[in-house]
């Protein structure tokens, strides 16, 4: 609670305490309580210009809402918020397209939470992925892992995704942020992304249903 945030003269305003503004508190605590009292707060990074574009604010609305569908209140993921802190940083810079950082922040998200995805060999083969070939990957659920072509048809797994597909997420966990901030994807292999990865997660975590804050791609024109 924050009081006499909408004075004029208080120090702050309500505008330090707006969703993407990266802040620093000063607060009273008590574990009884739910409800904790805001002694100070500064702005460290506003994210205005975010706000301008509407793919990256909804794709800085997407970090906010898997944050919020996955984290437990004091329970503190100290790589997540810099995670977080760069892909807002980075959407500031309008980047052509957006997504690929919603991608880099989901792989963060999967590391720090304990199911990465194997995306450098075949689990049961041991080859490297990256010369598996043409064609579409095969990928299991349970533990993340992809298929080399090599792997027989009749072994079980959860479905495939295409070479296109398959080589932006195998680049993401290593690309520096220029060129993921560059980086061009076709519609089609962007909804095959959004899906596998919004599936992965909901293998291994309670969380059901497309991000709502994506919805907001369809107002505006589509991904080139």
């Amino acid at each position: 609670m924050a009081k006499g945030v909408r004075s004029k003269t208080r120090h702050g305003l309500a505008a330090c305490l707006e969703i993407f503004r990266r802040a620093q508190f000063v607060y009273y605590h008590k574990p009884s309580r739910d409800l904790q009292l805001l002694r100070e707060w500064s702005v460290l990074a506003p994210h205005q210009r975010l706000r301008d574009d509407l793919d990256c604010l909804a794709v800085a609305s997407a970090v906010v809402e898997l944050l919020g569908r996955c984290l437990r209140d004091e329970d503190p993921h100290v790589e997540l918020y810099d995670e977080a802190a760069v892909v807002l940083e980075s959407l500031d810079h309008l980047p052509a397209s957006p997504l690929p950082f919603l991608w880099t922040f989901e792989l963060a998200l999967f590391r720090s939470l304990g199911f990465t995805l194997g995306l450098e060999s075949c689990p049961l083969t041991g080859k490297p992925l990256a010369a598996a070939g043409r064609g579409p990957v095969r990928y299991r659920l349970a533990d993340g892992a992809f298929l080399h072509n090599d792997v027989p048809l009749t072994v079980p797994h959860d479905g495939s995704i295409s070479r296109e597909a398959f080589a932006v997420l195998a680049k993401l966990p290593t690309a520096s942020r220029e060129f993921t901030g560059k980086l061009r994807v076709s519609p089609a292999a962007q909804s095959e992304l959004t899906a596998f990865l919004t599936g992965y997660l909901e293998a291994h975590l309670p969380v059901r249903g497309k991000l709502r804050s994506l919805e907001a791609l369809h107002w505006n024109k589509p991904f080139d």
